[in-house]
């Protein structure tokens, strides 16, 4: 299950040496963009005993959209992004007083009775650190807050829309503590401000205590959907002392508001019947969650339109934008088959976060998926996981895609290679052959395995074919030629010339990938014409020693009448000024099949050749005879009929590849 990989990512994590600060980073919201404009109004109340003060702090530089945050001074305060539901409300367990406040709350300061009774309180009442104080005393507190911010309101109001945190720091609370030093040695604890209660003393939070009370908040939270004393936990299959539900409100892929998985039979908080979730697991699943949210990259929106733009229609796609289309989020996930070194782990998990330092041994995922990530060299003893999902996140409204799992890490560089070997050096190949001058941007289609695949089979067609590829499945390619024949004959309507050739370079692009990737991954041959056999096959017709043998398939046969039909277009338009085959062979607006191809193109040549007296060379007279005796075969077999988009791809091809060799008359 999905859960089970997030915590296999996140031990790791946990057994890392990552510092608490960065721990604190990973686990709140301080370093999040939606949080970054709360820092500029931050009010810190001290509180000591009987004695009360106020801090108003600028956590930053710069104004409004330029803000930037003090990232030295904002691990020290544990913030919280709510996920979900109304954020106006208290919502979910604090580790510690430290509160998002948003524009009405502020607003709301300058009556401290109801800022204290319907802000303040509700969220004391689920801190933390204030869980052992009975309700008496928090009301006691939020009062004083309330009262002490409210006399100093004039100083920070403003009319414009505002946003802060309200920061609580008592003193009888053992998640603070102050010392005479601004600055320690120590770095389990990290600086808040200067006091004003204590005279030349600094307030200080225990980042310890802080990472228990986030762990704690966090699971309190799970416990409200669910919670077992001495059970068995779904992950370690052993008794735990205490288990809880998984479904939480801080990865909302496990939101409770979607009911789907939930039986009409379970109580509100009896979600622990599906999956219980031990403490030392949840804190795995906390890390794991974190880091893929810290990975997650959206697909570009160039790639997404070659995913999901219409193949069939040229036209329709040309004019689509690539703001047109939803955006897609990509996930990479690396998990061990087996207990493996936790550092070693680790370390490929921050060169993922990274993005840095790319080589050749490297999975490249922007090639093989689309993800703007690049996955350290790893070995056959770890899998790896592809989630796509659309949606917004923050909401909960999360759509899966797909998920590709159990992808091999031999197989992902096997893939990468031929994509790889196509783009540096046989696409140029194929542009040669057509005369044409390779342009990157003509070449978007090749530029990742998804583009490739939704141009060959369609945008209806791209997680299945994902997933065929990465988990070594036989291709196809009837759909390939049926699209390929489709906007051929478009194109040739329009007489738009490189837009044919586009589409034959995408075309055997796509045969020289299928047939490596048969070869190399599936350890299979594919007996398929790629460019190479045309080339052979194109000079064999110059030297007019084309035979019988050379014609047994329809692609063959249409890739020769391509060619015999191009060499006497070429008369025919000296003599006539007219294009054959757009004049005599296929009418504006048809549908050009093989029957059109042999009955009014190659079976008039001879009698159009005597009647305009064409000189034309002598291969063309060796090569005719053969090319009307393999029509005749070839319709006997009904193979014009069966493999018509073959033929029609491959006639193209011979039509747009043929050039007058040099020196001939």
């Amino acid at each position: 299950m999905l859960v089970e990989s997030i915590i296999l990512v996140g031990k790791p994590i946990v057994h890392s040496d990552l510092s608490n600060e960065q721990r604190i980073r990973w686990l709140t919201d301080i370093d999040s963009e939606n949080c970054k404009n709360y820092f500029q109004n931050v009010f810190l109340v001290e509180i000591d005993d009987n004695k009360i003060a106020y801090h108003y702090i600028k956590l930053g530089s710069g104004e409004g959209k330029n803000f930037v945050v003090d990232t030295l001074r904002n691990s020290s305060f544990p913030i919280l992004y709510p996920q979900g539901g109304n954020p106006l409300h208290a919502q979910g367990v604090y580790p510690a007083p430290c509160y998002l406040m948003y524009d009405p709350h502020i607003k709301l300061m300058k009556d401290p009775q109801t800022f204290a009774s319907k802000v303040i309180l509700p969220r004391l009442k689920n801190t933390v650190s204030y869980r052992e104080q009975n309700e008496e005393q928090l009301i006691s507190i939020a009062t004083r807050v309330a009262k002490i911010i409210a006399g100093n309101y004039e100083n920070f109001i403003s009319e414009a829309k505002q946003l802060g945190i309200l920061y609580i720091y008592d003193h009888a609370l053992p998640i603070y503590l102050f010392m005479p030093e601004r600055k320690t040695d120590d770095e389990r604890y990290l600086w808040i401000a200067e006091s004003k209660l204590k005279n030349g003393q600094h307030l200080y939070i225990d980042s310890d205590k802080c990472i228990e009370g986030i762990i704690e908040a966090k699971f309190a939270e799970a416990k409200t959907l669910g919670y077992e004393k001495n059970a068995i936990s779904t992950f370690t299959n052993k008794r735990e002392a205490e288990v809880s539900s998984i479904y939480n409100k801080f990865w909302l892929w496990l939101s409770p508001t979607w009911e789907m998985p939930r039986s009409i039979y379970w109580a509100e908080d009896g979600w622990t019947n599906g999956i219980k979730i031990d403490r030392a697991n949840y804190e795995a699943f906390l890390y794991g969650s974190q880091f893929l949210k810290q990975i997650t990259v959206p697909i570009s929106s160039g790639i997404l339109k070659e995913m999901f733009a219409p193949m069939m229609n040229v036209e329709a796609k040309k004019y689509m934008k690539p703001t047109s289309f939803e955006k897609i989020y990509g996930v990479p996930i690396v998990l061990p088959l087996v207990s493996s070194d936790s550092k070693q782990l680790y370390e490929k998990y921050q060169r993922l976060l990274k993005g840095q330092d790319k080589s050749e041994s490297d999975i490249h995922l922007e090639l093989l998926a689309g993800i703007h990530k690049v996955i350290p060299k790893t070995s056959d003893d770890h899998r790896l996981i592809i989630l796509y999902y659309s949606g917004d996140l923050s909401r909960g409204d999360v759509h899966i895609r797909m998920i590709i799992e159990d992808i091999i890490p031999s197989v992902a560089m096997k893939l990468q290679k031929i994509m790889t070997d196509l783009r540096r050096k046989h696409i140029m190949d194929i542009h040669k052959a057509f005369g044409s001058k390779r342009d990157d941007k003509q070449d978007y289609r090749m530029r990742s395995l998804p583009s490739m695949l939704a141009n060959a089979y369609g945008p209806g067609y791209i997680w299945s074919t994902l997933q065929t590829v990465f988990h070594r499945q036989p291709l196809y390619l009837n759909r390939l030629y049926q699209s390929t024949a489709i906007k051929l004959n478009e194109l040739a309507n329009k007489e738009d010339h490189w837009g044919m050739v586009d589409e034959l370079i995408f075309h055997y692009a796509f045969i020289f990938f299928y047939r490596e990737y048969h070869r190399e991954v599936l350890k299979t041959q594919k007996e398929v014409k790629s460019m190479s056999d045309w080339i052979q096959l194109l000079e064999k017709y110059h030297m007019g020693r084309i035979t019988i043998d050379d014609l047994r398939t329809a692609e063959e046969l249409g890739f020769i009448t391509g060619l015999l039909l191009k060499q006497f277009s070429n008369s025919y338009y000296r003599e006539t000024g007219k294009e054959f085959v757009k004049q005599r062979v296929m009418k504006f607006g048809s549908k050009l099949t093989p029957e059109m191809v042999w009955k009014g193109g190659v079976v008039r040549c001879e009698e159009l050749a005597n009647q305009w007296d064409m000189k034309l060379a002598g291969n063309f007279y060796s090569v005719l005879p053969h090319v009307l005796l393999a029509f005749l075969d070839a319709d006997k077999q009904n193979l014009l009929s069966k493999d018509k988009d073959k033929f029609m791809t491959a006639f193209w091809s011979g039509h747009l590849m043929y050039q007058k060799p040099k020196g001939e008359d």
